[in-house]
């Protein structure tokens, strides 16, 4: 296990995911269980395996893309705007990000 998985804060990551999508289905037209196409962004730290990072996110079906800075985009589509279906790609992401270097810097979508 790496140091960047072993002082991962799961509980506040996922409280603050839960936080966003109340607050976005409370100020927006985005309806719950609107289907979307979730992106989520995740940046280098020191030793960052990209090769890695990058085929177990295709592996799982995740396209790829590059942000700014050494930023890497992955999507999925499909996915219910509920709490549990991006706290699911959310969680699942990060761990394949953290065992090879990389810590999540948010996500987003496009409105429906």
């Amino acid at each position: 296990m790496t140091d960047l998985e072993e002082s991962w804060d799961w509980e506040l990551h996922q409280s603050q995911t839960a936080a966003t999508v109340h607050q976005l289905l409370a100020e927006t037209d985005v309806e719950e269980g609107a289907i979307i196409t979730l992106d989520l962004t995740f940046l280098p730290e020191d030793g960052a395996d990209l090769p890695a990072f990058e085929k177990v996110l295709t592996t799982f079906g995740y396209a790829l893309g590059d942000g700014e800075e050494g930023e890497i985009l992955a999507s999925v589509s499909e996915v219910p705007f509920t709490f549990d279906a991006i706290w699911t790609h959310e969680e699942r992401t990060t761990k394949m990000a953290l065992a090879r270097g990389f810590v999540p810097d948010g996500w987003g979508f496009w409105e429906p």
